[in-house]
């Protein structure tokens, strides 16, 4: 294969990204959302509990910044917050089923790009 067709296929992968997850996720004009879309759905996959804190440790923008997106993301029902069974003090992130439906509805279509 080509380096040229390698390239072309990788440019063609990354706008079919793009255009899918803007149809599908509420990311707007900005990378945050869509960095804790993704950071929560890579924990969920492995299996590993995400606290707002370890969440918020994770991305690199201001705590302002993020909290804004973060709270819209839980007001409009994409992520839900539970007690820690081990320390209430802290609240867990956990992706809902509408999260759940969107990610899955993502992969689909972009299985389809060749």
């Amino acid at each position: 294969m080509s380096e040229k067709f390698e390239i072309f296929t990788v440019a063609k992968l990354l706008k079919k990204t793009r255009e899918v997850t803007a149809a599908n996720l509420p990311i707007g004009h900005s990378f945050i959302p869509y960095d804790i879309l993704l950071y929560l759905f890579h924990c969920q996959s492995i299996e590993e509990t995400t606290t707002v804190k370890s969440l918020f440790a994770s991305l690199p923008y201001s705590d302002m910044g993020t909290r804004i997106h973060f709270n819209s993301l839980v007001a409009n029902g994409w992520i839900e917050l539970v007690s820690n069974e081990k320390d209430k003090r802290m609240k867990v992130c956990r992706p809902t089923d509408k999260f759940n439906s969107r990610f899955e509805l993502i992969a689909k279509e972009l299985a389809q790009v060749n």
